[in-house]
């Protein structure tokens, strides 16, 4: 008989996260008590209250109350209030700017619901392996599993992705078809750099790449830049010869 935690997933907040969190917070206080020193209290109070904030947000954010658990059955979820939805009763799930969010209903027919959880840019792990799971990936597998036909078939696939990452690195070309259907549109994406919030979603791309086993590709330098480096790279050594020729002249 296996063990209820063996079939289910539960996503915690990321070690990298919490080391973030830790070092925020000294820094603030670090910074408050040196401005308390030179100046008083009133310019330390500042940073006392931010201090006060981050800590509280942190230990939401990183507390056990804020984890998203996956079972056989349904999705649990939420920042303050948790709600658990049933996978035949769960709608559409995407990515806010740092959050994870999906529509659910209450019964047959009910009223349906927003659920938003808290991902952030560090993104989340696996608690049974530590294993590091990109927002892209948590969405991959939900949708897996609200589209699944049957909880059994729904344990089989939390069994599957409670697996660690993959050891070998599979090129783009080796994927399958609908794989790398996916992997090139990320690819563009990665390369775009034309969102709002470009820098996060890059780190988010390279998470994900990394969670699935897939390898980046390098891309080559056209054939224009590389002329281009050559000449700057010829100019300075000219530049090097001819100063290092005056210096000697002049002695």
């Amino acid at each position: 008989m296996r063990k209820p935690d063996a079939e289910q997933i539960v996503l915690q907040a990321s070690g990298s996260k919490k080391i973030w969190l830790v070092c925020a917070s000294v820094l603030i206080l670090v910074l408050g008590v040196l401005l308390t020193l030179a100046n008083g209290i009133q310019s330390g109070a500042y940073c006392f209250f931010t201090l006060i904030f981050v800590i509280i947000g942190g230990l939401v954010d990183t507390s056990k109350g804020s984890n998203i658990v996956l079972t056989g059955k349904s999705i649990c979820g939420g920042k303050i209030f948790r709600k658990s939805t049933d996978w035949d009763r769960l709608g559409k799930v995407w990515m806010a700017q740092y959050d994870l969010v999906w529509k659910g209903r209450n019964a047959k027919g009910g009223k349906p619901y927003t659920c938003k959880t808290a991902y952030g840019q560090f993104g989340r792990e696996c608690r049974h392996n530590n294993r590091h799971v990109s927002i892209d990936l948590a969405l991959e597998w939900i949708e897996a599993l609200r589209d699944a036909g049957s909880e059994g078939e729904r344990r089989e696939l939390i069994r599957k992705f409670r697996e660690a990452t993959p050891r070998t690195v599979r090129s783009i070309a080796s994927l399958a078809p609908d794989e790398r259907a996916k992997a090139e549109k990320l690819l563009k994406e990665l390369h775009g750099g034309s969102s709002q919030n470009w820098r996060e979603r890059k780190m988010e791309i390279r998470q994900y790449f990394a969670s699935k086993g897939w390898a980046i590709p390098q891309n080559e330098p056209s054939p224009a830049k590389r002329v281009f480096g050559c000449a700057i790279l010829i100019g300075v050594l000219v530049f090097w010869f001819f100063f290092f020729a005056l210096m000697c002249s002049r002695i």
